[in-house]
């Protein structure tokens, strides 16, 4: 049987032997960070100022994420009352829209519980665009018996790994 110190000592195989852990220590540290990527804030919140009105004018939402802006512009149009049809019109810039699965809007009313009224939007096609900026449906929010007007639109672009969410106000 050979010396295994002669073979230790050789600074050849020291050397395989420190650049292996270091190649294992970085493929660990790595999978860590997807690791925690994956399971850091699976909704993000968007900044939206709550004094304005989505039903008069365009409100926006946004955030710095990653290093990148994103915006949201929401508007309701055409909305006498809340217990009629009426258009929505999203913008959006900034998202990577090949990951997203869903773009949506709900209303909802503080306090209040409404049956589920969620509304897919649909990408405007008059853009031609390739990765689409501008959604759009048509709401209608039936059993309305609140005389309470300060409604919230739940806005939400879904991903597989992250949701992006806005409350924007609607005062009808």
């Amino acid at each position: 049987m050979r010396n295994p110190k002669k073979y230790l000592n050789n600074k050849y195989i020291r050397m395989l032997a420190m650049s292996l852990i270091i190649i294992l220590a970085l493929i660990l540290v790595q999978d860590f960070a997807d690791f925690l990527d994956e399971h850091s804030d699976k909704v993000v919140n968007l900044g939206v100022n709550p004094h304005c009105n989505s039903v008069t004018s365009i409100c926006s939402a946004s955030i710095i994420n990653e290093g990148e802006f994103q915006r949201i512009g929401f508007a309701v149009k055409d909305a006498a009352v809340a217990d009629s049809e009426f258009p929505v019109m999203l913008t959006a810039v900034g998202f990577d829209f090949e990951g997203i699965d869903s773009v949506s809007v709900s209303f909802e009313m503080p306090g209040e519980d409404f049956d589920d009224n969620l509304v897919l939007l649909s990408p405007d096609k008059s853009t031609h665009q390739v990765v689409p900026e501008k959604w759009h449906a048509v709401v209608k929010l039936t059993n309305v018996t609140s005389t309470r007007s300060d409604w919230l639109a739940v806005v939400r672009l879904k991903s597989s790994t992250r949701e992006y969410r806005a409350e924007f106000p609607c005062h009808f």
